[in-house]
């Protein structure tokens, strides 16, 4: 879709809105452990199916768009707590906890108030072009960027019978 200027402004909102919510979540935290944490940066580059994603030494959170603008409120309200208290967990503890460990439960419920989940209800973006691949037991459908990788030589195996995915090229 052709960037217009009614699609940046409405990226722009809900940028605010998600920066706006993950400041009120550092706010939180600072209160509750009398501790300055250094906020992180936010922008809207998450793609696939992630709503969201912290990449903790860049000090950076990745919000899905196209997630959000399903249910904004729901989005705002859980997906951000959520990646903002990797972000705690990681400047607290740097990367010696489990990601979703006991560390990262505990700031969502005595910080946040909100029951941990590491999975969300959104739809994801449909695939654009899958490929599809067989093994011995079943098809799997690969992305763009994963099919090019295969073929580049990268091998993957499936999980449920361990023999080697083969692309099945449905144009010939």
């Amino acid at each position: 879709m052709p960037m217009t200027s009614k699609n940046m402004a409405a990226d722009y909102d809900a940028l605010n809105i998600i920066i706006d919510k993950a400041n009120v979540c550092f706010n939180q935290a600072n209160t509750f452990f009398g501790h300055e944490f250094i906020p992180a940066t936010c922008n809207l580059k998450q793609r696939g199916k992630a709503a969201g994603t912290a990449h903790l030494q860049k000090n950076e959170l990745r919000f899905n768009h196209f997630m959000y603008q399903q249910n904004p409120d729901e989005f705002v309200s859980t997906v951000v707590p959520h990646e903002v208290a990797h972000i705690i967990v990681y400047q607290i503890y740097g990367d010696t906890v489990r990601p979703h460990g006991k560390e990262w439960q505990a700031v969502m419920q005595k910080v946040y108030g909100i029951r941990p989940s590491r999975t969300h209800s959104f739809d994801v973006p449909p695939q654009k072009q899958p490929y599809e691949y067989h093994c011995s037991c079943q098809k799997h459908h690969f992305s763009k960027r994963r099919h090019t990788r295969a073929q580049q030589g990268v091998e993957y195996v499936c999980r449920g019978c361990r023999s080697t995915l083969q692309f099945v090229d449905l144009n010939k």
